[in-house]
């Protein structure tokens, strides 16, 4: 016998998809691997802890140039800009977290 998804996952599933596919480019610029954005959850484990657990190549926000830092900060924004619930993102510099806590977090 199979396991039924509830509507909610699914939906929840299919949005994340929705929104991997419409900051692709965002993605390429930050340089990020593709684990970093194969779910929801190890999204929100990258930033938090700023390392991919399960990347073999043990990839970190450390890795990244200027540039693809800023694209991070433009794809984390994205992320809080398309509903997802704002937390702080520990993974990015203390004036970023800042300045997307007070567009996203009202202080939280």
């Amino acid at each position: 016998m199979g396991v039924r998804r509830s509507p909610d996952r699914v939906a929840a599933n299919r949005n994340w998809r929705l929104f991997v596919e419409n900051n692709a480019d965002v993605i390429a610029a930050a340089g990020l691997p593709p684990l970093a954005t194969a779910s929801v959850a190890e999204w929100d484990a990258f930033l938090v802890h700023g390392y991919l657990a399960r990347d073999p190549g043990g990839f970190n926000v450390d890795h990244l140039t200027p540039g693809q830092y800023m694209s991070l900060v433009e794809l984390a924004s994205n992320y809080f800009a398309a509903g997802y619930e704002f937390y702080t993102p520990i993974a990015l510099r203390s004036d970023d977290q800042s300045a997307l806590g007070a567009r996203f977090g009202g202080g939280r």
